[in-house]
């Protein structure tokens, strides 16, 4: 070992305290930088050679520029990314969502339905003036402005997120191409001995900012590549390829986006479902979820307001002796063949027939194999109650009753749930015959006599008879619901009279003939075609029932405030029972009034606010925990980095110590020689 030896030795003391100089450096300068990594210098002794006595060191080498990082930390932190992301775009839009529904000056919703009766009420104490009749108009009308409103603020929300899930697809697409750009980068500097410490900090930063718009996964790759996943292990990063999602207008949902995985050819795979995180996950579900849950309160609250005031209206009497008049329009029977379906089978848009059984809820009309089906309350998973709806008929009045004669017109033979009744004999009289005098009694008399028979009452079969008023038809359904449940008139002397003779009988399952019609709770449809197996067709009288509301009634003097055409202006007893309908609980509302229902979706709404605020805290307060300790992982102390700057400078001062004192040897020694 000689003297350059031992400048060997210290010019590697001084090269590696140089580099050592320069990470340090690097990360004081980085400490604010988000995402970065502290980088530690791991040094390890020069390979020695023999000497005598012994073995002599060669010096130092910095055997790696080691990332300070905890990979479970790092996927935790990763994961957490996507619960922020998902509850910071569910809690902002929900807040947005409340906004609509503060009645706080009381012109909203609640205010305007108050005003709307408030005003029935005054007219009903002056029914002979026309004045407060037209208040009552013009209220109806700013109510029914108010349900639009809200109809077009809530599609108006669901439309401006739709375009945020757009741009998030696109973000999603730029972000997994900067991934796999940053896994080419770093495969190349790492095959050729380099370092890519600050390319891996930017690669987890990007895979952070992508968990926080979608749901990932991830898997490190031995040539220091990652590759990326997500909804349930679709590849959105494969090393250095990417896959991209596209945004697919849906035919079941109003033309808004479905996600969809790119696999290359021309119809990309509809992932929508199966995201289980980050923004995307947070709008689909207030898109697809709140919102239309919010419309269909507000859709059923419009049509049960629309359905009981014209059912009270139409039986009454206006000013000039008018009745049987709507005071509202804009009910309709929505129908849709979903878009998955395989067969032909096609559905028609239907008509309300008995406003009366109307429920708001939704129906499917569900095939299996052989043409067989099966109509359920898509609200309830319940199958339909089977029915008989007759055809129109002179609704009886205590002016024109409908008389039933004995041994003439007063027999009916029935099958209810496949039981057939006995011979069913109505109570007439000798002809003229026995008057009934409304629809309603009817209806009862029917039930009554059909529920006395023995061979049904055996079977435990019984059926509910009402007369719609508003179509003037007679319906027949069973209390039982699904199954075989089914009504049908086949005989009698009855059946002309009470239009029952070529009505429609509708089973809770059967068999499809093409074409057929089908009368499901007040609600006709016809269908045709083929449908296949698996196939479903659905309607409801919802739909667009705070979209379509309008005020039918121009003429104050037809506001049917009278129960009786007997002097003018009559009575005010029908007006009495509009006014009734504020605290009547209704059926199409699962059995609540008309305020207690706009409070129930408000409140609902305000409650899932308020837990998507609770969850949102949390996940802020784990990822905040998860920084820290990620920084306390990952970060750079900045009173750390002052001692390895002091500990590397004095290294780099004794290396540099070490080449003057070799080079004052070397002149001893050459000044020796001489």
């Amino acid at each position: 070992m000689g003297l350059n030896s031992l400048l060997d030795v210290a010019k590697s003391a001084l090269f590696t305290a140089q580099q050592a100089l320069t990470v340090t450096g690097h990360n004081i300068s980085n400490v604010n930088t988000p995402g970065f990594s502290r980088q530690e210098v791991i040094l390890t002794e020069e390979r020695p050679v023999d000497g005598s006595p012994g073995q002599v060191g060669t010096g130092v080498k910095i055997e790696q520029i080691r990332r300070a990082v905890d990979i479970f930390l790092n996927r935790e932190l990763t994961n957490s990314q996507e619960g922020l992301g998902q509850f910071t775009v569910t809690s902002d839009e929900l807040r947005r969502l409340e906004s609509l529904f503060r009645d706080t000056s009381g012109q909203g919703l609640a205010g305007q339905l108050n005003e709307f009766f408030k005003a029935l009420q005054d007219a009903t104490t002056t029914p002979s003036q026309t004045t407060p009749r037209s208040v009552v108009i013009a209220k109806a009308s700013t109510l029914a402005s108010t349900f639009h409103q809200i109809n077009a603020d809530l599609t108006d929300t669901r439309r401006a997120i739709d375009v945020q899930i757009g741009v998030n697809i696109s973000e999603i697409n730029g972000l997994t191409r900067k991934i796999a750009d940053f896994n080419t980068q770093i495969k190349s500097a790492e095959v050729s001995g380099q370092n890519a410490n600050d390319l891996r900090d930017k690669r987890d930063l990007a895979v952070n900012e992508l968990a926080t718009r979608i749901e990932v996964s991830t898997l490190d790759r031995i040539d220091g590549t990652v590759s990326v996943f997500t909804a349930r292990g679709l590849v959105l990063v494969d090393q250095e390829t990417t896959r991209n999602l596209v945004g697919v207008e849906s035919t079941d949902n109003q033309g808004l986006l479905d996600i969809g995985y790119d696999i290359g050819g021309n119809q990309p795979s509809i992932i929508t479902d199966l995201i289980a995180g980050g923004r995307v996950r947070g709008l689909i579900d207030v898109r697809d979820g709140t919102i239309p849950s919010v419309q269909q309160g507000i859709d059923a609250l419009a049509g049960s307001l629309l359905n009981e005031v014209n059912q009270v209206h139409r039986v009454g009497y206006g000013l000039d002796g008018s009745t049987g008049q709507d005071f509202f329009s804009g009910l309709s029977v929505t129908t849709k063949a979903l878009s998955t379906n395989v067969g032909t089978g096609a559905i028609s848009n239907g008509a309300v027939t008995a406003p009366s059984l109307l429920t708001f809820h939704d129906y499917e009309i569900r095939f299996s194999g052989g043409n067989n089906y099966a109509i359920v309350d898509a609200s309830t998973g319940i199958g339909i109650k089977g029915n008989y709806t007759g055809t129109v008929i002179v609704p009886p009045t205590v002016d024109a009753p409908l008389n039933i004669v004995t041994g003439a017109n007063d027999t009916l033979v029935v099958t209810v749930d496949g039981t057939t009744s006995g011979s069913i004999t109505l109570n007439g009289a000798a002809s003229p015959g026995r008057p009934y005098a409304s629809g309603a009694a009817l209806a009862a008399e029917i039930e009554s006599k059909i529920n006395a028979d023995s061979t049904l009452a055996a079977a435990g079969q019984r059926v509910a008879v009402i007369f719609d008023s508003t179509t003037n038809r007679l319906v027949l359904q069973s209390n039982s619901a699904g199954g075989t449940s089914s009504v049908d008139v086949i005989g009698g002397t009855a059946r002309a009279s009470l239009g029952l003779s070529t009505g429609t009988s509708t089973s809770a399952s059967g068999t499809y003939s093409d074409p057929q019609t089908f009368h499901i709770d007040g609600m006709a449809v016809t269908l045709s075609g083929a449908p296949a197996a698996n196939d479903v067709l659905s309607l409801n009288s919802r739909e667009n029932a705070a979209r379509d509301l309008t005020v039918a009634l121009a003429d104050p003097s037809k506001l049917a405030l009278s129960s009786t055409r007997a002097g003018v202006p009559g009575n005010n007893q029908n007006g009495l029972a509009l006014v009734a309908l504020q605290s009547k609980t209704l059926t199409g509302l699962n059995n609540t009034t008309l305020i207690d229902a706009y409070r129930k979706t408000a409140t609902d709404l305000g409650v899932a606010s308020q837990v998507a605020s609770q969850r949102l805290d949390g996940e802020e307060v784990r990822h905040e925990q998860l920084q820290n300790f990620r920084a306390q992982v990952s970060g750079v102390s900045l009173d750390e980095e002052l001692v390895n700057l002091l500990k590397y400078q004095r290294a780099f001062e004794a290396a540099s110590r070490m080449i003057v004192a070799a080079d004052e040897m070397m002149s001893t020694l050459i000044s020796l020689k001489r």
